[in-house]
């Protein structure tokens, strides 16, 4: 597989809420046995309730993805930046709010009215805060295989969170050759600059800058406690 340093960005066509995703871990998804069969709307593959934190992580780099891994100590780290965005044209907070209906209540049949909790289970109450961002794209660094990725990338339709309700849309995905690998470090007038979560280890150069120490997984799924590390991370 011939491969190179890529830069991958996705023009956006709405919003942004939250946070874009890493890379590797949006190839993982779109090339996992589950989505694929689900987009070919077969019944094969691995249902969403089998995917958990209350379980074992699947082993490491169990998905092939069209960018290189390195291993560093135990981890095989994809060669890939996180993801960098421009600045803003507008940003505020939103707030994501459900809550049982009382007013309704007498809807119910008689038997049926009853004392329904609101702080747990699937009646909770609540009322979260969502970052919403208006931005032109969102870029990632890697080294890969330039057809593949494209090919990976093609029917992601959306980054970030409540992309139903049409946030983080991708007007389109742009794929091009780069001079330079910038996946995880850059060059700086004062030193290298951090380009991507890493581990924390003897692999780091000493004249590394722009990062903070920190507890974190560096290796997809990044959600999952049993993926967690000492890391250093960009800031």
């Amino acid at each position: 597989m011939s491969t190179g340093p890529l830069l991958v960005t996705a023009r956006l066509a709405s919003a942004l809420a939250g946070d874009p995703p890493q890379l590797d871990a949006l190839l993982e998804w779109a090339l996992s046995p589950f989505e694929a069969s689900f987009r070919a709307k077969q019944n094969a593959g691995l249902p969403h309730y089998h995917i958990d934190r209350s379980l074992p992580a699947p082993p490491l780099a169990a998905i092939n993805i069209p960018i290189l891994r390195q291993n560093l100590g135990p981890w095989p780290v994809a060669k890939c930046s996180n993801p960098v965005m421009p600045v803003p044209e507008q940003e505020t907070v939103e707030h994501i709010c459900k809550k049982i209906a009382a007013e309704y209540a007498t809807l119910l049949a008689p038997g049926e009215r009853r004392i329904v909790a609101t702080t747990n289970a699937w009646t909770k109450s609540y009322r979260l805060p969502l970052r919403i961002r208006i931005i032109s794209c969102v870029r990632w660094a890697c080294v890969g295989n330039r057809r593949n990725v494209a090919k990976a990338l093609r029917d992601v339709p959306s980054l970030g969170k409540k992309v139903a309700d049409g946030y983080g849309r991708i007007r389109e995905w742009e794929i091009e050759d780069a001079s330079e690998d910038y996946s995880w470090f850059a060059p700086h007038p004062n030193g290298t600059l951090l380009m991507r979560t890493l581990p924390a280890g003897k692999w780091l150069p000493k004249s590394l800058i722009g990062f903070r120490s920190d507890h974190g997984a560096c290796c997809p799924p990044y959600w999952h406690p049993q993926r967690w590390c000492e890391i250093v991370t960009p800031c």
